[in-house]
This record gives C-alpha cells, sequence and structure tokens, in this order.
C-alpha cells in the first residue's frame, strides 16, 4: 500500500475510533490514556459479544522500552483512537498475568498479542515500535485495506 493508501487508512480509522469514543470515558491512568482491562477472560468475552479483537499488552515493571511505550505510542492520539476499536488488556508477565505469557510463549518485553474471541493469536508486535511504525503494524494485522 503507497503512502496515500496509508493516509487515507488511518483518518478512516481516525473518524470510526472518534465515532466510537462518543460517550465513554477515557482512562488517564498507565498506558497513555487507554482504557486497559486486566481481566484477559472478561475482554475475550467482551470481544466475543462485540465482534472485536483484543490486544494484550505483556510488560514487566522493570521494562524500560514498555514504559516508553506507555509514554509514546499508547499516549499518541492516532494510536489511542486506533486502539478504541479493540478490546485492550494489559497483564504484568511477572506477576498476574504469568500464567498468560506461559501460554502465548511471551519471552520479551513488552510483547502485544493480539487475539480472536476464542484466545487464538491473529497477530503479535515484539518490542517497542514508535507510533508510526506500531499503526503500519497494526494495519497490516488487522487486515485494514
Amino acid at each position: 500500500m503507497g503512502h496515500s493508501g496509508r493516509r487515507a487508512w488511518l483518518m478512516a480509522m481516525v473518524a470510526m475510533a472518534a465515532l466510537a469514543c462518543q460517550g465513554r470515558d477515557a482512562s488517564t491512568g498507565k498506558g497513555g490514556g487507554v482504557a486497559w482491562s486486566q481481566d484477559l477472560p472478561g475482554a475475550l468475552a467482551k470481544a466475543k459479544a462485540e465482534g472485536r479483537v483484543v490486544m494484550v499488552d505483556f510488560y514487566a515493571d522493570w521494562c524500560g522500552w514498555c514504559k516508553k511505550l506507555d509514554e509514546t505510542t499508547f499516549a499518541h492520539p492516532q494510536v489511542r483512537q486506533a486502539l478504541a476499536g479493540l478490546v485492550p488488556v494489559k497483564l504484568d508477565a511477572e506477576r498476574g498475568g504469568r500464567e498468560a505469557a506461559r501460554r502465548y510463549r511471551v519471552d520479551g518485553y513488552p510483547t502485544l498479542l493480539f487475539l480472536d474471541a476464542t484466545g487464538r493469536e491473529v497477530g503479535r508486535i515484539p518490542g517497542y515500535l514508535p507510533p508510526t511504525a506500531f499503526l503500519e503494524e497494526l494495519q497490516d494485522i488487522l487486515g485494514a485495506p
């Protein structure tokens, strides 16, 4: 896809996210303003009910790149808007998210997994990406035109 196609896709995602966010309370906590859940089974149920994809951010408290992902990428307005169409989950892979990290073979942080409503992995982003690169990877994973 060319530059103009990517720009059109991003503009469409921004418009859809703005509509999806109307009337919602945005979180201002850890994670750049994304309304994170820490309940993977609940997120999968919500994804099934709403026909959405779950994004799981596996992190560790000591991980500098995880903090940078929160501070830069997840705080970026276009990224927040693109994530509004997903069910975002943030799991500490060394504490409460240890079993899920083992099940999905997460061995580095940050690792972002994209799951369908059954819990099947449909995409993965290992490591930190700045906002523009993240949006491009997200587009590839979700199969947007």
